[in-house]
């Protein structure tokens, strides 16, 4: 009795112990707080906002004159990161400001007037000498064929050929093929094998009530209407493990992306990173408690042809440190 009593009390004295941690490293290093006092969350933030102009670029039918309100907020923090850090990176405002170069370009094509976003982006270019910035971003165009000859080519060409995609078509994906993606992805490694990993497909109408739970595809909802919750099973994982469900739960994520892909359909990764109330609502799609979701992936069939958002990728001396 006082063994087991013994036993549960260093258990809750250790959960406390890491939520107490959690706590003072999430207060501590988040990117909503101090973000201009550090290089690092300026960046993240930056590539945040960036990006938010690139996905809706790659929509089906981006809006006319969409985004202004997102490309100033935008152009204001760029002229902040330029008073406070310029001279140690002045090489990362290339990517930022050739996607608003993308998105103006585009805006003028929609035949909107944007002239008093051109002028701020003209001052930008004046403030940083970058008159002639011409690196790719924004979006490209891809084709269905391309991407089924490059997903088959090698391992290399698979990684370097896959793109967020934010609209498919109707057709319906078959079970055959959801099968074969999953019994692909079902080689992920996993702590001690015990491959804690749970997934659950929603098809049609099902699969968009997901996606609105989910929330972070406004303007593309009912485009997604086959879509896999992937979880992780709490029961697989002993009270030490705190993290080893998302470590798990992400490496086979990952997988069944490049897998689904391999077989020449389109994905899209949408965040389950939300607080203990949202996640409660998961109830109404029959997932257990014990179950934490890791991500949400939407599918379809690629159109003969669509755009995807550039999403330029960091130099890896920028991410790596050799030890």
């Amino acid at each position: 009795m006082i063994r087991t009593w013994v036993k549960q009390f260093r258990l809750q004295r250790m959960f406390f112990k890491e939520i107490i941690r959690f706590w003072q490293l999430t207060t501590k290093y988040n990117a909503s707080s101090h973000t201009d006092e550090d290089i690092q969350k300026m960046q993240y933030t930056l590539l945040r906002e960036n990006h938010t102009i690139e996905k809706g670029l790659s929509m089906r039918e981006p809006r006319r004159g969409f985004g202004q309100q997102k490309v100033a907020e935008l152009m204001i923090r760029l002229n902040k990161y330029i008073d406070l850090y310029w001279d140690r990176d002045p090489a990362f405002l290339d990517y930022p400001l050739s996607t608003i170069k993308a998105y103006i370009d585009y805006t003028h094509e929609s035949g909107i007037n944007i002239s008093k976003i051109e002028n701020e982006y003209n001052k930008l270019l004046e403030r940083t000498g970058k008159l002639g910035v011409e690196k790719h971003a924004g979006i490209t165009e891809m084709t269905k064929k391309e991407v089924c000859q490059l997903c088959n080519k090698d391992f290399e060409t698979l990684l370097y050929s896959r793109h967020s995609i934010r609209y498919f078509t109707d057709e319906m994906i078959s079970e055959e093929i959801l099968k074969k993606a999953l019994t692909l992805a079902q080689q992920t490694p996993s702590a001690c094998n015990r491959q804690g990993w749970l997934t659950h497909i929603f098809i049609g109408n099902s699969s968009i009530d997901l996606i609105k739970w989910q929330g972070g595809c406004r303007g593309f909802e009912s485009e997604i209407r086959n879509s896999i919750l992937v979880t992780a099973n709490l029961k697989a994982f002993l009270s030490y493990e705190i993290h080893q469900a998302y470590v798990d739960g992400g490496l086979y994520a990952m997988n069944l992306i490049n897998a689904l892909h391999s077989l020449g359909l389109g994905t899209i990764p949408l965040s389950c990173a939300f607080d203990c109330d949202k996640l409660k609502l998961l109830s109404q799609f029959n997932i257990p408690e014990y179950e934490v979701p890791i991500v949400i992936i939407g599918i379809g069939h690629l159109y003969e042809k669509f755009n995807v958002a550039v999403s330029e990728r960091k130099e890896i001396s920028k991410t790596n440190t050799f030890h």
